[in-house]
């Protein structure tokens, strides 16, 4: 593994990534008919943890739960001991370990096992070392996390780092080879003399770059080992480890929102899931998967109704564009979220619902608890819906087909205890505290991955 001990010339930054968070790896895992270890009290298990940020995070908002974190490089360990003993965490432990050397007999079974950007930056018996610890660790009902880049989007980004990776063969400091890199790549985006597709790949390529650390550059472009997969050959990986298919870590990387009519047909058409997300894969030109899975024997639900979302916790950022919405009536208004996401719509309780958890965003509320607060708001606004079953099946169906197709309304199944009500004295958390010394985000204790922009805010 010698790419891995690059890590010690250059550790990776501090990162969250939200959609490894057992809440989301149990959120998918119960939509499509599982029945997961409780969020609150689970075990996880990091394969290639780094300095331990994602994993100090979720110990921190977790405390019920156990975790363990282990990667080969002895400076992110160290980091990573030194961060869990600053903020006085008991339930988090790293181990500086190989992959290909770990057993079932030292570390046991666990609920949850991710490995966020190892696969396929690893030597293919090291993959192999990967899938069978997710083989022999997963317990029965457990949840598996993998991310690796992906064709037919990676042929692309593939195409750029092999050429960095050829101008930078004879440089062997870190900071340097990414420094004359991404020196040569704005050369080659200035110089080339195609027109068409080649210089459009090259400038996405620079622009893509241009908010990434030294860390990132070096680990991920210009590493030796970078090895996509067609999602069908990922889905026989796993069939051969005795494992399947789930689904993806962001349910609406399933969805079909963006395609044609046709295309939306197209893949309606076909009943095999592993061979609807591959041409899923060729409609979009997907680049990276954070893919989930299970044990093969476990019996998985892929009809998923609007009553599904009955069972869950619910959160938006959608909130009404005007001040004062019309929620009562047939009244068209239009939400707006985070991520300007526009949708309209002109059924009372969904609007009284969709505004509701607007004013509330951060936070998540049970289904049938959101449902009795749009009401709520609208008998306060004297209306009176003949059938209030008839609104409530039409708010199910709302919700289930945005969060299908868009990051502004989410499902959860668990929600950490956090103020949202700012006092006359507040403080900072001591995770934010310390987050704030190494990165430029921090997790809250709402579990959102939050940027802090500016030095005062800091």
């Amino acid at each position: 593994m010698e790419d891995t001990f690059s890590y010690d010339r250059l550790p990776y930054p501090s990162k969250f990534f939200v959609q490894t968070h057992p809440d989301r790896l149990a959120t998918i895992a119960t939509l499509f008919g599982m029945t997961p270890a409780p969020v609150a009290s689970c075990r996880v298990l990091d394969l290639g943890c780094g300095n331990g940020s994602n994993l100090i995070a979720q110990a921190y908002l977790l405390p019920e739960s156990r975790f363990v974190g282990v990667d080969l490089s002895k400076v992110h360990i160290d980091d990573a001991n030194e961060a869990a003993k600053e903020l006085g965490l008991t339930n988090v432990e790293f181990k500086q370990a190989d992959v290909t050397e770990m057993t079932l007999a030292e570390y046991g079974k666990f609920d949850y096992i991710v490995a966020h950007g190892l696969f396929s930056w690893v030597p293919p018996f090291v993959r192999d070392a990967v899938l069978r610890l997710y083989g022999e660790f997963l317990d029965d009902n457990g949840v598996g996390y993998i991310s690796y880049s992906a064709y037919p989007g990676a042929h692309h980004r593939e195409m750029v780092q092999r050429t960095l990776r050829f101008h930078t063969s004879a440089v062997t400091e870190p900071g340097e080879k990414v420094d004359k890199a991404l020196s040569f790549l704005s050369f080659l985006g200035k110089n080339t003399s195609d027109r068409g597709v080649y210089r459009s790949i090259l400038q996405q390529e620079i622009k893509r770059h241009a908010g990434h650390q030294a860390a990132d550059v070096f680990h991920d472009d210009l590493s030796d080992t970078n090895q996509p997969f067609y999602f069908h050959e990922f889905a026989s990986l796993l069939k051969g480890a005795g494992l399947q298919f789930l689904g993806e870590a962001e349910l609406h990387a399933m969805g079909t929102q963006n395609l044609s009519p046709d295309a939306r047909g197209f893949l309606e058409s076909i009943e095999d899931p592993i061979e609807r997300e591959q041409y899923l894969d060729f409609l979009t030109g997907r680049i990276f998967r954070q893919t989930l899975f299970c044990r093969q024997d476990i019996k998985l639900n892929r009809e998923i109704g609007p009553s599904a979302i009955d069972r869950f916790l619910v959160s938006s950022s959608l909130r009404p564009q005007r001040t004062k919405p019309k929620l009562a009536g047939q009244a068209t208004e239009k939400f707006v979220g985070g991520n300007g996401v526009v949708i309209e719509i002109d059924q009372p309780l969904a609007k009284a619902c969709l505004s509701y958890l607007g004013s509330i965003w951060g936070r998540a509320v049970a289904f049938p608890d959101l449902i009795a607060s749009g009401k709520l708001m609208l008998e306060r606004d004297d209306f009176a819906a003949d059938d209030w079953a008839s609104q409530t099946d039409i708010v199910r169906m709302v919700l289930m087909q945005v969060a299908r197709a868009s990051s502004v309304v989410e499902l959860h199944l668990h929600q950490p205890a956090a103020f949202t009500d700012v006092s006359e004295m507040p403080a900072v958390n001591r995770l934010a505290r310390w987050q704030m010394k190494s990165a430029d985000n921090i997790l809250t204790l709402l579990g959102m991955d939050m940027k802090i922009e500016d030095r005062v805010s800091r």
